[in-house]
């Protein structure tokens, strides 16, 4: 006498699959805009002016630190049913901040330089050549801020550590930093053609697409750098 197959646990279907990750994405989303409010909100009363660039660097301090939180939770997501979004975004909030300043700061600082010689370069009677020296700096900076931001989102390393791994990932894993450019450029996009709301409310989707772009970096770190 045969027995009956067992039926599937619904819990492992692709509908409850696809619906956990959603559920991942809005929660993470939710938190992060929580993270990040207190820049978000001097953003959107700043002026759009030049001028203003300074107080746009300050008011993007906390953007990284929430970020980073998102990344590192979308990471340890392990199981489809594993809900426990809310607790697990916050611990690696608290985990990650310092870290995560000790390179976002110096990154926002070098930023501002470079975007104020750009906004002002022309009016201040400045070399066409500096301007083009500070553009490509800019990208440089800005490249250099996300493979160091994923490294210290997921990783316990000295931040001149990290610092010098962002560095070297910028050649070592160059489709890594095509990768990273894309999405520098999607971002832009998304704020030029649509607002920074949008990008804001795209956070933990772009915080899963950083992780996808950087799975070489951190599949790299993880065997050259990480104790087994």
């Amino acid at each position: 006498m045969s027995t009956p197959a067992a039926s599937p646990d619904p819990r492992r279907s692709a509908l409850a699959a696809a619906t956990g990750a959603l559920y991942w994405l809005l929660v993470v989303e939710g938190c992060f805009l929580l993270a990040a409010l207190p820049g978000f909100a001097g953003i959107l009363l700043l002026e759009r002016a030049a001028s203003n660039i300074p107080l746009y660097a300050l008011c993007l301090l906390p953007v990284a630190p929430a970020f980073s939180a998102a990344m590192a939770t979308l990471e340890s997501r392990t199981r489809a049913e594993d809900l426990s979004v809310w607790p697990r975004y916050w611990r690696a909030y608290a985990r990650n901040v310092v870290d995560v300043l000790w390179v976002w700061v110096p990154a926002l600082a070098a930023a501002t330089v470079l975007a104020t010689t750009i906004a002002f370069g022309a009016a201040a009677d400045v070399d066409g050549f500096f301007v083009g020296a500070a553009v490509v700096f800019l990208v440089l900076v800005a490249v250099w801020a996300f493979h160091a931001l994923v490294i210290a989102s997921l990783f316990r390393f000295r931040a001149r550590d990290v610092a010098r791994l962002g560095l070297f990932y910028i050649a070592a894993k160059p489709l890594a930093t095509l990768g990273v450019l894309s999405c520098l450029v999607l971002a832009t996009a998304v704020v030029a053609f649509a607002s920074d709301v949008v990008l804001a409310a795209l956070a933990s989707a772009f915080a899963a697409f950083a992780l996808a772009t950087e799975r070489r970096v951190i599949a790299d770190v993880r065997e050259r750098f990480v104790a087994p």
